[in-house]
């Protein structure tokens, strides 16, 4: 039988702690899952990713047993967080259940665009952002879930929680789902040869959208994850894509430092991995600063201005190939 060890950390800055002690191959058909004896801190990316991994064991038919310690001081946190019942069991302690606005959203299926407006109308509350920067982070929300809506072929849609750190003023939000990967959701606009050459292309602006036009359409021109790992850069916070065997993990800019956004990630100051354990769908984790700024502003200006300039630069390089008889 196969183990599911979770760890006592999993967050952005140490995402490989998941794969400790852990294969993640279930070819036998059973999983034993296990808790690190003592704490479990978890990061909305860690409890996206299990709550797919739990998606993934109801598909195949899976069978699975757990063991938790009760003693655990974090259980009440991921019991109010889904965590128990994404993995297929009831929550293993009696707790009150406390109110979620302003503080986290819990794990939230969201199959259809009826249940991600539904979703943006209960973001607001945890933004504690001016009209702008609310405007700004909300799109990152639309823009990655309905990747899972149209992309992902999943029959059972995906998973988005959050938390809000009220002394760092940070959001921290996980989104995965069980589906196709990205891989073969690319397929449509170029034949790649790995999980992680799909990644990084993922990540360029311009390559993906609803066409196969130079830059996609205006409604969805495939700058979601530009633009979600762009907005991780300027607050200078980690973003991270696992998708097949590979995973991308932009990490933190240095105070003082300039930030650059750059159109071709591997230009980056990042972590890109092949190799890994094969995760059937796609898991993104961000980590942002919400503050009330004339300066985030002026970023996302910035944003938008190397979004722009690479995909007219991707025009000008493919009418050059052209050549005319």
């Amino acid at each position: 039988m196969a183990n599911l060890y979770i760890p006592n950390s999993v967050a952005l800055r140490n995402f490989d702690s998941i794969f400790k002690n852990n294969s993640f191959d279930f070819s036998e058909g059973k999983a034993d899952i296990s808790f690190h004896p003592s704490y479990v801190a978890m990061h909305p990316v860690g409890l996206a990713f299990y709550a797919a991994l739990g998606d993934y064991f109801k598909k195949i038919g899976i069978q699975t047993t757990a063991e938790i310690n009760y003693e655990i001081r974090s259980i009440p946190y991921l019991q109010r967080m889904g965590l128990f019942r994404a993995l297929g069991y009831g929550d293993p302690i009696p707790t009150a259940t406390h109110e979620e606005a302003g503080r986290f959203i819990p794990l939230r299926r969201i199959r259809n665009s009826d249940e991600l407006s539904a979703l943006m109308k209960d973001i607001d509350p945890i933004l504690h952002a001016d009209v702008n920067t609310a405007r700004t982070v909300k799109h990152v929300f639309s823009e990655l879930l309905r990747n899972v809506i149209e992309h992902s072929r999943s029959d059972v849609g995906g998973h988005v929680c959050a938390t809000y750190n009220r002394k760092r003023k940070k959001i921290s939000i996980g989104i995965s789902d069980s589906g196709q990967g990205i891989l073969n959701g690319m397929r449509g606009f170029r034949n790649f040869h790995s999980h992680l050459e799909a990644i990084l292309h993922a990540l360029t602006p311009g390559i993906s959208g609803t066409t196969h036009r130079i830059g996609g359409t205006a409604e969805n021109a495939g700058a979601g994850l530009f633009f979600t790992k762009c907005i991780a850069q300027s607050t200078r916070n980690h973003f991270l894509i696992y998708s097949g065997d590979s995973y991308f993990k932009l990490r933190t800019t240095p105070a003082g430092e300039q930030v650059i956004f750059n159109h071709d990630p591997r230009q980056d100051r990042s972590t890109c991995k092949n190799g890994l354990p094969f995760f059937h769908g796609t898991l993104v984790g961000i980590d942002m600063y919400i503050e009330d700024t004339e300066t985030f502003n002026k970023l996302m200006d910035k944003i938008g201005d190397t979004y722009r300039l690479s995909v007219n630069k991707m025009k000008k390089d493919y009418f050059k190939r052209i050549k005319f008889t």
